[in-house]
């Protein structure tokens, strides 16, 4: 998984934290080594949390992203089924289209790696 997170990192030039959480909101594997590693995944569990009970009110589909914009960076949350979550965080300046695209590739291999680790 580590790999794929590396790769990942390499094509979302202005990253600055990218981590896989568990559905506890516990970090499962990050691309980079930091404390913020466990908050990170931890408000990516609320967000899914909080996007999911949004979507429902409003009689829609379960959301498939959480995206924040925050001054001058982004953080995009990818949900990979079974509340795992693919959290990256990046500039505003950073393709979105790229970067979600990004994301969903490298977001379906790890979840293919999460499944045979099951």
């Amino acid at each position: 998984m580590g790999r794929t997170l590396d790769l990942l990192a390499n094509e979302i030039t202005s990253v600055r934290a990218l981590v896989v959480g568990d559905r506890s909101g516990l970090p499962i594997a990050s691309a980079f080594r930091s404390p913020t590693s466990l908050t990170t995944t931890a408000m990516a569990t609320l967000a899914l949390s909080a996007a999911t009970k949004v979507t429902s009110s409003l009689n829609l589909p379960d959301p498939t992203d959480i995206l924040i914009e925050a001054g001058t960076s982004r953080v995009l949350v990818r949900l990979l089924g079974n509340g795992f979550t693919l959290t990256s965080v990046f500039s505003l300046d950073e393709n979105l289209g790229l970067v979600k695209l990004a994301m969903e590739a490298r977001g379906r291999e790890i979840r293919e790696i999460l499944d045979e680790m099951a």
